[in-house]
């Protein structure tokens, strides 16, 4: 039986108006969280979303600014609600037919909730954590004046669907707020027109802060570098592979020709220098032997050193790395750092009677880093902003794809762009979409603007399609 619920009714004040204050950055003004515990359709376990008006419907009704998935069918269409009460805030349970539970025990009508508590709608049902940021991180304030509206039309009108509430909105910025915001507050008391021109003067200045910043490529270019695998060396295995073509000797030396029309040209990349003196690129630009498919018909050079690394054999090679100014340097295998704990199993032979289990690489290690001087390097890594980005958050990338601006006497890095299509990580990495990722690419640093700074917060690792692509979060590298 389920029991006893409190009437509470959606209010315009509750949604509209105290979203409007939280866009402006009211003074004062306090935010909470709501964090996923289960993973659905609509929402990953871990998932948060930071909740800036004072009345958060939860439910599976498409109306709820914390919606539910549909497959849970024991929770209602509006389940419960979260109201400000004061200082504080409030459950109140609204489901007839199902219970809500705060940190195991039912509901009783409403509760107080304190930071920490997990809150679990219906017997069975899904989690939800309820977090209330410390000190300063707690004010609405503290967080940018974009992801405020883009959670004031989530929240705020999310409710509201009717042609006269798009209007209202369209109208409030469109004009700064200032005439509107007296309009939907409701407020029938004469405002001074200081007071409004003020408030006006104030979302302006926050519009003008956070609008787009141009990239500035010039600042970082002489800091991201192409490489190219000049020759490697392998030693071949204790074992001998019957049905591979192994050169002459335990010993075999392979040297690129720098000729373009070479049938196996030198493989290239992109790499770059950070602040704190890391050379970083992707790791299949530093160990292609260890991405390349097995050909055991191929002449390919890297043919031969994947099979003789898989079985056991080893290899040295060397690089040559070079930026716009330039400044060329060349580096070693054994110079670089490589993550092999997230490697696999993988039978390189074709049948069962020929046994050789070997490990490849996986996709979420797909990075390798050296130290250098760092030479007053402006790329600052942000391990932070890395993980919890917003879905659309464009990104700017520097690199050499196919190869472009790395001919002859000519260093170049190009720009291309991406946007993120996720909130946060997805299985350890950010996908992109607008995507224009291309070999040479690879390695590539990936830049996003916080608070008017640009900070690094991925490598290119690869492409998905013709539009999509994968981006290795820098907070991976084990640094």
């Amino acid at each position: 039986m389920a029991n006893q619920t409190t009437q509470f009714k959606r209010t315009v004040s509750g949604t509209v108006n105290s979203g409007m204050r939280s866009m402006f950055g009211g003074d004062g003004r306090r935010y909470f969280i709501i964090e996923h515990k289960d993973d659905s359709a609509t929402h990953r376990r871990g998932e948060q979303q930071k909740m800036i008006v004072d009345e958060v419907f939860i439910g599976r009704d498409k109306k709820c600014q914390v919606l539910i998935d549909e497959q849970f069918g024991t929770v209602s269409r509006e389940h419960a609600v979260i109201v400000r009460s004061g200082d504080q805030w409030k459950l109140i349970h609204r489901s007839s037919t199902n219970d809500t539970f705060v940190n195991g025990q039912r509901v009783m009508g409403e509760q107080v909730l304190q930071n920490g508590d997990e809150i679990q709608l219906s017997q069975n049902g899904p989690r939800l954590g309820f977090i209330v940021p410390q000190g300063d991180q707690s004010l609405v304030k503290s967080i940018g004046m974009t992801a405020r509206l883009d959670l004031f039309r989530q929240q705020a009108l999310r409710p509201y669907k009717t042609a006269v509430a798009l209007i209202t909105t369209l109208l409030v910025l469109a004009i700064g707020g200032a005439v509107a915001w007296a309009i939907i507050s409701n407020n029938h008391h004469k405002q001074d027109m200081d007071t409004l021109a003020g408030e006006n003067a104030k979302l302006q200045d926050e519009i003008d802060a956070n609008k787009q910043i141009p990239f500035p490529q010039a600042e970082f270019e002489n800091y991201v570098y192409t490489i190219k695998l000049i020759n490697f060396t392998v030693t071949a295995p204790e074992k001998t592979y019957t049905k591979a073509k192994f050169p002459a000797g335990p010993i075999w030396t392979y040297n690129y020709d720098n000729d373009a029309d070479d049938q196996y040209p030198a493989p290239i990349g992109t790499g770059f220098l950070t602040s704190d003196g890391y050379f970083i690129t992707a790791r299949h630009v530093i160990e292609p032997w260890e991405y390349f498919k097995l050909d055991e018909n191929s002449s390919n050079p890297l043919n031969v050193a994947t099979l003789y690394v898989r079985l056991g054999g080893t290899i040295d090679a060397t690089y040559q790395i070079e930026r716009k100014d330039g400044y060329r340097k060349t580096l070693h295998y054994r110079d670089f750092t490589v993550d092999k704990s997230r490697n696999k199993d993988l039978n390189v032979t074709a049948t069962d009677a020929d046994p050789y289990k070997v490990k490849s690489t996986m996709s979420n290690n797909d990075y390798a880093y050296s130290k250098m001087p760092a030479d007053n390097s402006k790329l600052v890594m942000n391990d932070n902003l890395c993980e919890n980005m917003e879905p659309n958050t464009p990104l700017h990338i520097l690199g050499f794809p196919k190869a472009v601006g790395s001919t002859t006497n000519k260093v170049s890095p190009q720009y291309t762009n991406a946007t993120t299509t996720n909130r946060g990580l997805y299985e350890g990495s950010i996908p992109v979409t607008d995507a224009n990722f291309e070999s040479g690419n690879s390695g590539g640093p990936v830049f996003c603007e916080k608070d008017g700074q640009f900070y690094v917060v991925g490598i290119v690792s690869s492409a998905i399609g013709n539009n999509h692509g994968v981006i290795i979060p820098i907070s991976s590298v084990k640094r």
